[in-house]
């Protein structure tokens, strides 16, 4: 069929211009239809959608006559056609790879290898192609960032003086219709054989969600449509067809089509499979920059359908956002200011920005002008839109929030670090992004911290054990700050009859939840905001019917009565929906609508007048059952032959304006078809919650809560604590460098100990730095709501280092800081911890869509003490200390490591002096306890021998922190006792008898007199003069006087040696005298020794004095009695025998007498 370029329909125009048309489309549209929006355009307010948003728009005609000319790709679909320019027939799917999977040079190529369709789209020069470059005008937006346009229900005509589309209301119907016709629609000229392509710009939201709905690309016509994404094919709906649709959802990644494709390969399901397929990876990470290029192909000659729909957060090419969120407790109306710095300038960015709505993307400024040194200024919930003719995609840029000291800073999910503005204030800067990757920045603001604090506490064991404690919780004032956004909810109650069913509780479940849920609305901090920032609640409840009980309110009391309504009667979802569609809410706020039901429909308020032809009927209508006012038999088995109530019910759930969000909670398993109305009334997350008990209820309405506020929570990764050189391990002392440690640390929330779901690991630096680290769940975290309070505790001791340095001190370098425990807090020690850090999230719930920025806080320092012990040293003499008042001696107090057996003994402090002046005595403080204690005197006399008790003894940790005072002291005392030597049976007797032979009585006795303070024999020390006997057994009729014990030290005794005179008749006892001398002195070994020096005999047996020095000192001395018989005795003057005798006698007797008072009147003078 002949393309009538002519009509009227059709930009006019000859041949030339429209080359001169197509090269400047090809130059307009930069590419695969990239926008390149002016700032100005963007900030225009008659600007269409499409320029506002930097979606640029090819249109394209061929001349039917000559565009099947020397190309593969044929149009009008001709009775001899085949393959991918026949038409699939009706039923059937897409025809799928026409198309390469990547874009070649920007354009589509044909993948049996005939060529690109470059030419089709404006990328190459062709005569049977014109091309134009719309201003646009097919799109429109509702204001909350969705897009779309539907040929069923506006017709769009291309008006080539205004360049813009021109929509109309659509007079036709029916897919078999043209009803997408942008040339006209007055022949097949204008009707048919023409193509489209759109070019955009979109960033990736967090989870891929936009207002808390999943981010879509959704097309509905014909014929080929192929959509690519960063130049890769995903979305295919090739060939000659009728109204086929398909869908791209970013937030799940999966790609769906109406019908399974007729020709072909297999089509890809998954975003991350198309890229796979064409040997690339899908990028979905947050924030980043992608671009959608659309090609549209109208080939045959039937209906003509194009529904295009996205919710895709577009924007200009080249331009910078710039979006402020908050979290925690910040105020609404708080202003915060940016700087923008492109290519590494130090120089901020001048200029002009324009302020939107982050939720709708509408702009709320036009045209704003940067304060002093470019200051951009936003509130919570906007984006600075920046553009500047000298940004391009290599363009690089960085963003600072200035004066961010007070919160918690993150951009696209990275925690910012602080930095120091030099004027006392703070700055906040993300890295460097690059306009073609990264072109929106959010940058989130939260109050929301930890309370996290360390302590310590001692606690029993060797004595010196402390436990250190290290705990995180939520907020210091709640562990979850929620931020509501205005937002008015309509909750849509059954209260049919089976609500009150009593196995289940269905209505008290309900009732409970949602009594809760406007509890957490509807606080009082919410009444006492402006109107427009409220969150306000409405009540909508039904059976066979459906009222609005309370209208949008602030209150939770009435909220609560509204809900409590006894069930009765039948379920009609039309009239319920229709109740909250008409509910009118605040202008400007979000409105969503709660519908919760425990059954299908059973009635309804449409007609659906089938089967009667003068008036209006219901053929499921039942007199009996139908109540007036409402169609529907009342049953679950009417409406599943018709269909009636479902179908009604479904079409006013789409009524409902495009930014309202609808919730669909099923209360029972009995509301089966509540999975096919949420997904076909494009309900939140596409799928019903499940209430069907009270648990899933409850935890559905937190699911809507979530969605509907913005909430931070404490996610804990990890406790670090990094032990100072003060402190060591007790339980796992000595482990290796990555040692699992798990089985020593303690974790437990509040409480109870947890028995899983963290590790606990020991690390060694390459500087001997030693790091307990513990991770909850692995990479995943802890979150810890509001009663909760992680606790990690471990034993730790004060270390040799500790108690060495602080007994050569006598002081600590460190204070323990506030808040670480009574045992610490102001009190000096040892710190226990070099470092210690909480590693934790602000885990966000923006809109349903949650993000966590990591960062980290310090704990405080606590501080350990240690305890030193004593010994009091004591010394004793055992001859008296008096008698060494001018003396003095010196010890040396020792140790060694206690349980070594190869400790080395070791001196402690210097030589220590006991004398008179200090009693003898004195105490050593500050002992390190685990060593063995012992003194040593190092000088005194050699005289004496030394002796010890209390020394080698251990002192404990157990000792010196005992609660008993003098358990850390030891007492040592040193005994010197005067040394003494023994002279064994040195001085010893002979007898010797002249004249007559021994006698078996014969008895004498030998004395040994002292001179001086010369000892006595040990046996008669207590008496003066020793005597011995000698007997007539008595071997070699000697005997000794026995031992004599000397003191140590250089001395001479002096004895005598004399015999008893006895009183055996006619003998003569020796009168003989002996003079012993015993030396004490050292021998040659330098050991103290006694001996006799000499024996002088100084009186003969006759008592003459006859000093006469006997040779051998240590023989015994000798004393010679004699015998003088009567017969031998001189008779003088006739004397008779007798009478000699007794002469004799008299005279022998008074000698005798003389005698002995001489010997002792010699003694007497011998001892003065």
């Amino acid at each position: 069929m002949r393309h009538v370029h002519e009509s009227e329909a059709k930009p006019k125009g000859n041949f030339a211009k429209r080359i001169v048309a197509a090269v400047a489309a090809v130059a307009m549209l930069g590419g695969m239809g990239y926008a390149t929006t002016s700032a100005a355009l963007a900030d225009d307010v008659n600007a269409t959608v499409e320029q506002q948003n930097g979606i640029s728009i090819g249109l394209h005609d061929y001349d039917r006559n000559s565009i099947n000319n020397n190309h593969a790709l044929h149009f009008m679909s001709g009775g001899n056609e085949t393959g991918y320019n026949r038409y699939v027939q009706d039923g059937r799917g897409a025809y799928a790879g026409i198309v390469k999977p990547l874009l070649t040079n920007d354009y589509p190529t044909m993948a049996d290898g005939n060529g690109s369709l470059d030419y089709l789209f404006g990328g190459a020069s062709d005569k049977a192609v014109t091309n134009y470059m719309p201003d646009g005008g097919l799109l429109t937006s509702d204001g909350q960032g969705n897009y779309s346009f539907d040929a069923a229900s506006k017709y769009a005509k291309y008006n080539g003086n205004s360049n813009r589309f021109e929509l109309t209301k659509q007079t036709q119907s029916g897919d078999r219709n043209p009803l997408f016709t942008p040339f006209g629609n007055d022949s097949d000229a204008d009707r048919y054989s023409f193509g489209m392509n759109l070019g955009a710009d979109f960033y990736m939201p967090k989870d891929g969600k936009v207002n808390n709905q999943n981010m879509v690309f959704d097309f509905t016509g014909d014929d080929d449509v192929w959509v690519f994404i960063d130049g890769v094919l995903v979305l295919d709906l090739g060939g000659i067809h009728q109204a086929i649709r398909g869908t791209i959802d970013f937030a799940t990644g999966n790609i769906t089509y109406d019908r399974n494709q007729s020709y072909g390969s297999d089509r890809a399901t998954t975003i991350n499979q198309a890229f796979s397929n064409a040997g690339k990876n899908w990028d979905s990470a947050a924030y980043k920059t992608h671009h959608l290029s659309f090609f549209y192909l109208e080939r045959g000659d039937g209906g003509s359908n194009c529904k295009i729909s996205f919710n895709l957060p577009v924007k200009p090419s080249k331009a910078i956002d710039i979006e402020k969120q908050t979290l925690g407790t910040i105020p609404a109306d708080q202003q915060f200011q940016f700087q923008l710095f492109a290519n590494g300038s130090q120089t901020p960015y001048e200029g002009k920005y324009s302020v939107y709505d982050a939720s709708t993307n509408q702009v709320v400024s036009f045209g704003l002008n940067t304060g002093s040194n470019g200051v951009i200024t936003l509130a919570k919930g906007q984006f600075a839109r920046v553009q500047s003719n000298d940004f391009s995609d290599d363009t690089t840029y960085s963003v600072r929030e200035l004066n961010s000291g007070k919160y918690t800073v993150s951009a696209n999910g990275e925690a910012l670090s602080q930095h120091n503005d030099g004027n006392g204030g703070s700055y906040a800067e993300t890295h460097s992004f690059k306009v073609s990757d990264t072109s929106h920045v959010t940058v989130i603001n939260s109050n929301v911290k930890p309370q996290n604090n360390k302590t310590i506490e001692k606690v029993d064991g060797d004595g010196d054990q402390y436990e250190l404690h290290l705990n995180a919780s939520g907020d210091s004032a709640s562990s979850e700050t929620t931020t509501v956004t205005p937002a008015d909810i309509v909750l849509v109650m059954d209260k049919s009859g089976s609500m009150q069913d009593k196995n289940d509780n269905r209505d008290t479940n309900a009732k409970n939840a949602a009594n809760k849920l406007a509890e957490k609305l509807l606080t009082e901090a919410n009444s006492k905001l402006s109107e427009s920032q409220q969150v306000q609640m409405a009540v909508v409840t039904f059976s066979d019917k459906a009222s609005t009980k309370q209208s949008f309110t602030t209150s939770v009391s009435k909220i609560k009565t509204a809900v409590s309504s006894k069930p009765d009667g039948g379920t009609n979802w039309e009239a319920a929906l229709k109740q909250a569609n008409d509910l009118q809410g605040r202008t400007g706020v979000k409105k969503h609508i709660i519908f919760l039901s425990d059954g299908n429909p059973t009635f309804r308020i449409s007609n659906y007048p089938i089967g009667c032809s003068k008036k209006r009927c219901n053929p499921d209508d039942d007199w009996r059952t139908t109540p007036q006012g409402v169609h529907g038999a009342g049953t679950e088995g009417s409406d599943n032959y018709y269909g009636y109530n479902y179908a009604a019910a479904l079409a006013e759930a789409n009524r409902r304006e495009s930014n309202v969000s609808l919730y669909v909670v099923k209360a029972s398993t009995d509301a089966n078809r509540m999975s096919d109305f949420a997904r076909e009334a494009k309900a939140v997350n596409g799928k019903e919650f499940d209430g069907t008990n009270a648990e899933n209820l409850t935890q559905a309405f937190g699911q809507i809560y979530s969605s509907i506020t913005s909430s931070a929570k404490i996610k804990v990764s990890s406790i670090t604590d990094t032990l100072s050189q003060w402190v060591d391990p007790v339980d796992f002392a000595g482990v290796a460098d990555g040692a699992d440690i798990t089985q020593y640390v303690t974790v437990k929330n509040g409480n109870k100990a947890l028995t899983g779901g963290y590790t606990a690991t020991y690390g060694v630096d390459q500087s001997g730095n030693r790091t307990v680290t513990v991770t909850f769940n692995g990479t995943d975290g802890i979150v810890t709501e509001k009663a909760d309070s992680i606790d990690v505790s471990f034993k730790v001791k004060p270390s040799d280092a500790a108690y060495a340095t602080y007994a050569g001190n006598q002081q600590y370098p460190n204070v323990g800081e506030p808040n670480t425990g009574t045992a610490s807090a102001g009190q000096p020690g040892f710190y226990s911890n070099v470092d210690a850090r909480l590693n934790y999230c602000v885990l966000t719930e923006v809109n349903g869509t949650t993000s966590c920025a990591p960062t980290e806080v310090e704990y405080p320092h606590p501080v350990v003490q240690v305890k030193l012990g004593k010994i009091k040293i004591v010394k004793q003499w055992s001859d008296g200390a008096s008698k060494h008042d001018d003396g003095s001696v010196t010890v040396q107090l020792q140790r060694k490591k206690s349980g070594d057996s190869n400790a080395q003994l070791e001196d402690v402090g210097g030589v220590i002096t006991l004398n008179k002046g200090n009693g003898w005595q004195t105490t050593v403080d500050n002992l390190v306890p685990g060593y063995t204690y012992s003194v040593a005197e190092i000088s005194g006399d050699d005289r004496y021998d030394v002796s010890y008790t209390g020394n080698n003894v251990d002192l404990t940790k157990q000792m010196v922190w005992s609660s008993n005072a003098d358990a850390g002291t030891l007492n040592a005392t040193i005994t010197n006792t005067l040394k003494t030597v023994a002279l064994e049976n040195a001085i010893s007797v002979k007898k010797d008898l002249a004249g007559r032979e021994w006698k078996t009585s014969d008895t004498f006795d030998f004395t040994l007199a002292a001179k001086g303070n010369a000892p006595l024999p040990d046996k008669c020390e207590a008496d003066q003069p020793c005597t011995v006997k000698v007997n007539s057994d008595s071997g070699s009729h000697t005997a000794s006087f026995g031992n004599i014990t000397y003191n140590a030290g250089d001395a001479s005794y002096t004895y005598y040696v004399t015999e008893v005179k006895g009183s055996i008749a006619s003998l003569h006892y020796s009168q003989a005298k002996y003079e012993v001398v015993v030396t004490v002195a050292k021998d040659s070994n330098g050991e103290w020794k006694a001996s006799v020096k000499s024996v002088t005999k100084v009186l003969d047996d006759n008592g003459a004095a006859v000093p006469e020095s006997q040779s051998a000192a240590t023989e015994p001395v000798t004393f010679t009695n004699r015998y003088v018989a009567v017969s031998a005795l001189p008779l003088t003057g006739g004397a008779t025998g007798r009478q000699w005798l007794l002469v004799g006698g008299v005279i022998g007797g008074l000698a005798v007498l003389l005698i002995g008072a001489a010997e002792i009147w010699n003694n007497k003078k011998r001892l003065v």
